[in-house]
């Protein structure tokens, strides 16, 4: 006889089968504990429907402040500065000219990644 977990989830749709679900577990104060079994039993919530709810109440959340917003798009300009500084350096030992936005240019015709020439037909 198999055994049924109360807080098992149910077999994910075929187009959902990439996307397992992972255990994430998180230290808790024991009287929050005890509040949340308290709950739930009222409510008939699971744990994990607890903690789920919680942390999707909290990710809606954060994504909405303006403030972390503004960190976010701050370390991008940040990393695509890098990424220009790089560009630049790279072109410096390569002996060329880069503008830092450039897009890198197409390999010419006839020519693979190595940097060999093919035969043209």
């Amino acid at each position: 006889m198999s055994e049924h977990h109360p807080d098992a989830q149910p077999p994910a749709p075929a187009a959902e089968e990439e996307r397992k679900v992972v255990v994430f577990a998180v230290r808790i104060d024991p009287t929050l504990r005890e509040q949340i079994e308290g709950l739930r039993g009222i409510t008939g919530h699971s744990v994990n429907d607890v903690g789920v709810e919680a942390l999707n109440d909290w990710v809606a959340k954060t994504l909405t402040d303006e403030t972390v917003q503004q960190k976010a798009m701050a370390e991008l300009d940040a990393e695509e500065r890098q990424l220009q500084d790089r560009r630049a350096a790279i072109a410096g030992i390569l002996g060329q000219t880069a503008a830092a936005t450039d897009a890198p240019e197409a390999p010419a015709e006839g020519s693979n990644r190595r940097g060999k020439t093919r035969p043209q037909s």
